[in-house]
């Protein structure tokens, strides 16, 4: 399969955090957000890579300054690109500074309240970015990206996840969908093939159940890996259409069959032990060992699943990935989830900043340019863009994505307070305090909370 789609033209695209599917608004996560790591720290590097970089040169152009608000995990690498960058132009001093998850959600918040955000930010897509062009806060790159042909440069994807209230509201760095990777030795070991449907992929658990290996894994902590698993089960059950009404918040939740029979599937899975037992407790940043040592066959993840089997010196060969098939088309295509980490930009910075902002981003991305392109985050946005040869296994990936399409993510779709109401439906459902057909309402009443404090 991966063979047909290498040979798609690339016409899309992110998401992280892979593999982090979408961190919730709560806890540390791995998802979307990533995993929550230390507080924040000031880079000095970036001070003394403005001053080496001038040594011996003179200064060429308007002196700009920016500051950069970025991830914790991100740091080392990070620092040694800005470094190079100013190295390169040294009229252009960036100074960084880095946050844990949750701090950097908290802080542009209240950097919004106060005015006094940072020139360019990292954030996620969804419901986490769209609070700033919705405030009018962010610059709109949608005439820009026009005048310089985005849509020769950008995958079509992360510029359409990016695009929230209207706007194009900031630089796609790299996008993250999410897939079902797989043990290829225990597919082997029950003559299974991939599946193209999703009563296949039902046979396909019931086999590898009834041969002592748990089908998924996963961790129920902050909730959004589980979540994972149910929202392919709303695309399945209720098509394109009425998941993203769902997701929308224009089709209501409350009457939705397909949320009832999404959950009802999930339970029915929980309860013939398709998933890894316990899992409610789990941290899912903990879960992926289930696939290393042979316990579960199969694991919802972004392509930084890739990383992951190389930082656990696993045997790559073991490991490749499917869509989730959530048409009955026979094809095993099906949008897949994905979301986009982008790079978003204060409305009132100046041309000479704008220039500047892009012309680092230019370079951040440029594997020739770039000394610490393998360590970034994979797979960027740009059109064209070669995987480092060290994340071989996820080869296909984007071409994966663009045979299927490509929905919103959920948790960022939705409000955190809608969406963290409907991870605590998750758990209620899996432990028996509420029925499937309950879920709906509780959902659509958090809805209607939100909608009611934010009119």
């Amino acid at each position: 399969m991966k063979k047909r789609l290498l040979s798609l033209l690339v016409c899309a695209g992110m998401v992280g955090s892979m593999l982090t599917g979408c961190g919730g608004s709560g806890g540390a996560s791995g998802g979307a957000s990533g995993g929550t790591q230390g507080g924040t720290t000031q880079a000095a590097s970036a001070q003394a890579g403005t001053e080496a970089g001038t040594k011996g040169q003179e200064a060429s152009g308007e002196a700009v300054e920016l500051t950069f608000w970025s991830m914790a995990q991100r740091k080392d690498f990070e620092d040694k690109i800005i470094a190079a960058f100013t190295e390169k132009n040294p009229q252009i001093k960036i100074t960084p500074t880095y946050y844990s998850t949750d701090d950097i959600k908290a802080n542009l918040k209240v950097a919004a309240s106060s005015g006094t955000l940072p020139d360019m930010w990292y954030n996620w897509g969804g419901s986490l970015a769209s609070y700033y062009p919705a405030n009018g806060l962010t610059y709109d790159f949608t005439e820009y990206a026009k005048e310089h042909n985005w849509d020769d440069k950008y995958l079509a994807s992360s510029l359409e996840l990016c695009t929230l209230e209207g706007q194009l509201s900031g630089i796609p760095q790299s996008v993250a969908m999410m897939n079902l990777w797989y043990r290829q030795d225990i597919f082997k070991q029950f003559n299974l093939e991939v599946p193209k449907t999703f009563e296949e992929l039902e046979t396909v658990c019931e086999t590898l159940k009834a041969g002592g290996v748990i089908p998924f894994a996963t961790g129920g902590q902050y909730g959004w890996h589980v979540m994972r698993y149910i929202q392919d089960l709303l695309e399945y059950y209720g098509g394109a259409e009425e998941h993203d009404g769902l997701n929308n918040m224009t089709t209501d939740w409350g009457t939705s069959e397909a949320v009832t029979k999404a959950f009802a599937k999930f339970k029915e899975w929980t309860d013939k032990g398709y998933f890894n037992e316990g899992f409610l407790t789990e941290d899912p940043n903990d879960c992926r060992m289930y696939l290393y040592n042979g316990t579960c066959a199969m694991i919802i993840d972004s392509p930084t699943m890739a990383s992951q089997i190389l930082n656990a010196e696993q045997d790559t060969s073991l490991y490749s990935f499917f869509a989730f098939p959530t048409e009955s088309n026979g094809d095993g295509s099906g949008r897949m989830a994905a979301y986009v980490k982008m790079t978003q930009v204060n409305k009132n910075v100046t041309d000479a900043q704008l220039d500047a902002i892009v012309k680092f981003w230019d370079f951040y991305y440029s594997a020739d340019e770039n000394p610490e392109f393998s360590n970034i985050e994979q797979p960027i946005a740009l059109k064209g863009a070669q995987l480092p040869e060290s994340l071989a296994i996820a080869d296909g990936v984007m071409e994966l994505m663009d045979a299927c399409g490509i929905y919103t993510q959920m948790d960022q779709a939705l409000p955190a307070q809608v969406a963290d109401q409907m991870f605590a439906a998750q758990d209620n459902v899996v432990i028996g305090n509420m029925k499937p057909e309950e879920v709906g309402a509780s959902v659509q009443t958090a809805i209607q909370s939100y909608l009611a404090e934010n009119q």
